[in-house]
């Protein structure tokens, strides 16, 4: 019965991906699906976002969902996040789901917001329609507000086929921007495989079948694919409880290209992500990334019996003034919690 019901809904999937939109006007954007785009914890932020071969936890789907089938234990992760200095806010939430013999699971909600966006399109002067015209102007009397906010869930699995971790996600997207409304669905590959034992390799790929938004007005914006290529390595030192974990992935958009990019293979947009990580005895974790929208960016991160708390800075994106953003996480070990109700229902 389970298995029926599992077919149903693929089959629900394949079906309002790959037709319904149609009915629509059909547009290609570079920037939808954003929602999905700089989320995470502070860990994987403060690394900017290097982590395709070596992300861990529930959130680890964000990235490449074959990274689910890692070592770390069973988790659940609160982040927050103030972008911009504070113009844009996120909440992550994320928890590994029950094991099973031959996979593992984790869901992942996600809320952005932006309040007291100005709206000017009814207070020009001259009622162009444009600010692009140098002669229009803005009546402040007549600015009006609106706000935006979207709330986003992704379920993820991973498995071992021989050498290689393999992982798939479905996410879907509710969007809602002054009196407009819109909602998406898209799915993501990856996988991973370790060729020495301090090293692994990863691969993932985002919005594998493009993946799109339909807003309530009839149009819908189309999502092309992004593939994203990378390798992580640790190295321990020998005499001191010290481990570098070092990485690197480059990324590659089949949109088109973007002014971020670091090179472009014809119209594939191409840039890079580094980041390490120094662990001292598993307590301190002192992170640095590259990457080509900040330039660059840092965190730390404190180990507990519990779990760990992460923290993230990230400046203002090069040549703006939009304000540096910070991030904070909170990562529980689900048997710590268990453990912590075991002792309270005695």
């Amino acid at each position: 019965m389970i298995s029926r019901i599992q077919h149903l809904i693929t089959f629900s999937f394949i079906i309002l991906t790959f037709f319904f939109p149609l009915r629509g006007e059909s547009i290609w954007v570079k920037y939808g699906n954003q929602v999905f785009r700089g989320v995470g914890d502070a860990k994987a932020i403060a690394l900017s976002e290097a982590e395709v071969a070596s992300a861990t936890g529930p959130l680890a789907i964000l990235w490449n969902p074959a990274r689910l089938h890692g070592e770390s234990p069973r988790s659940l992760v609160y982040a927050h996040q103030e972008r911009f200095a504070g113009a844009v806010t996120f909440d992550i939430l994320g928890v590994d789901l029950k094991e099973r013999p031959t996979s593992k699971w984790s869901l992942v909600v996600i809320r952005e917001a932006v309040q007291g966006i100005p709206r000017t399109t009814d207070a020009l002067l001259y009622e162009t329609g444009s600010l692009d015209d140098p002669t229009e102007r803005v009546l402040s009397s007549n600015v009006t507000f609106f706000n935006q906010s979207q709330w986003a869930g992704m379920v993820g699995f991973a498995t071992q086929r021989n050498d290689w971790q393999l992982g798939g996600n479905a996410k879907v997207l509710m969007h809602q921007l002054g009196e407009y409304s819109g909602w998406g669905m898209g799915f993501d590959f990856g996988a991973t495989r370790n060729f020495s034992p301090n090293n692994v390799f990863g691969v993932s790929v985002r919005d594998v079948t493009t993946s799109w938004i339909v807003w309530d007005s009839g149009t819908v914006e189309r999502i092309a694919p992004e593939v994203r290529v990378g390798d992580a390595h640790s190295v321990i030192l020998q005499n001191v409880p010290v481990r570098i974990n070092v990485m690197a992935t480059a990324v590659m958009s089949l949109g088109g290209k973007t002014r971020n990019d670091d090179f472009a293979i014809g119209n594939i947009g191409t840039h890079f992500r580094a980041g390490a990580e120094i662990v001292y005895g598993e307590n301190l974790r002192v992170r640095l990334g590259r990457n080509p929208l900040s330039g660059y960016s840092m965190g730390l991160g404190l180990g507990f019996d519990f779990g760990h708390i992460d923290y993230a800075f990230v400046p203002s994106p090069l040549g703006t003034v939009l304000g540096s953003s910070h991030y904070v996480s909170l990562n529980l070990k689900l048997d710590a919690l268990s453990s912590l109700q075991s002792r309270l229902g005695r």
